[in-house]
């Protein structure tokens, strides 16, 4: 998603500085999305479907109302104020009818427990840049910069190309999280202003990740390999879902396509058992069940990964 195609300017040129964007989350002070303290920008928008998804509402390319429904009181505040009635009390339930919601934000404005809110607002390139350039201090501190993730990047690349190129120019870090599923000039775009890519690899089997990711990965694997020949600073990070990304097979699968393709550092990223709760805020099922890795799991994962010749660490 982007407010300022390709097709709008010339053939080369670099995106306008106020290209907009659409962001559900800002974290001005993060510390697991790349090296030192870091302002993590969440984009929304993803062409994938992990049943695991730790970010539900990073999904949809527009803003969305969630509810928050341990803090929701039932006192139908939002019942009155909502135009569209889509709000209903029943059997001491609050519903959200989401087919007529219009996401106007009248119902948040009227809620007065803070239990709805609106994820999603549009923001400029230029504002992010301005955001990241008061920070500058902690950044050169502490070695960190801005991380892009999402949602999925590369959705909106005419606004990330000018967030990372206003960073890059103010002399700021630039990593992106991407899983690679987009094309590759889109892609290369991108990396061309980012100091370092994260970028994630799920289940090397095309079946599987058709089923759980909802997508082919030949995209991301054929991206994954021309990343590599770049000679970009790249960090893989493989997301260990118990039964379906943490068995042996994907992970000796995907750790040798690593070593082949010459991608050598990898992050090792446990399960987070705090997923479910978000996908109540949208009345959305959680499919997948499991715990976090013991730590002896986590260290023969790790021991697996370096016998494959990967300079790998567990993340989380």
């Amino acid at each position: 998603m982007s407010t300022s195609p390709a097709a709008d300017r010339s053939p080369g040129a670099p995106p306008s500085p106020n290209a907009e964007g659409t962001i559900f989350d800002l974290d001005t002070f993060a510390v697991h999305d790349g090296p030192g303290i870091r302002m993590t920008v969440y984009l929304k928008g993803c062409p994938l479907s992990c049943a695991w998804c730790h970010s539900p509402e990073s999904r949809a390319a527009a803003p969305e109302l969630i509810l928050a429904r341990d803090r929701c009181v039932l006192c139908g505040a939002c019942v009155a104020a909502c135009p569209e009635g889509a709000h209903r009390l029943e059997d001491g339930r609050h519903v959200v009818d989401r087919a007529r919601c219009r996401v106007c934000g009248a119902c948040v404005l009227a809620c007065p427990q803070g239990a709805l809110q609106i994820k999603g607002y549009r923001v400029t390139a230029r504002e992010i840049v301005r955001r990241a350039g008061r920070l500058r201090p902690f950044f050169e501190h502490s070695g960190g910069g801005v991380t892009l993730t999402g949602g999925e990047v590369t959705m909106q690349p005419d606004f990330a190309e000018a967030v990372l190129r206003g960073c890059r120019e103010a002399g700021i870090h630039t990593a992106i999280e991407t899983s690679g599923a987009c094309t590759w000039p889109v892609l290369r775009r991108l990396v061309e202003h980012t100091d370092l890519v994260l970028y994630d690899l799920k289940l090397h089997d095309d079946q599987a990740h058709r089923r759980w990711v909802g997508a082919s990965n030949r995209q991301t694997l054929d991206n994954a390999v021309r990343l590599a020949n770049t000679g970009a600073h790249v960090q893989v990070r493989v997301p260990l879902i118990p039964g379906i990304t943490d068995t042996q097979e994907n992970l000796r699968d995907t750790f040798r396509f690593m070593r082949d393709a010459g991608l050598w550092n990898v992050a090792l990223l446990p399960y987070n058992e705090s997923a479910p709760a978000k996908y109540e805020w949208l009345d959305e099922p959680y499919t997948v069940t499991g715990e976090r890795q013991p730590p002896a799991a986590l260290a023969a994962i790790l021991a697996m990964a370096r016998d494959h010749g990967l300079d790998a660490r567990v993340d989380g």
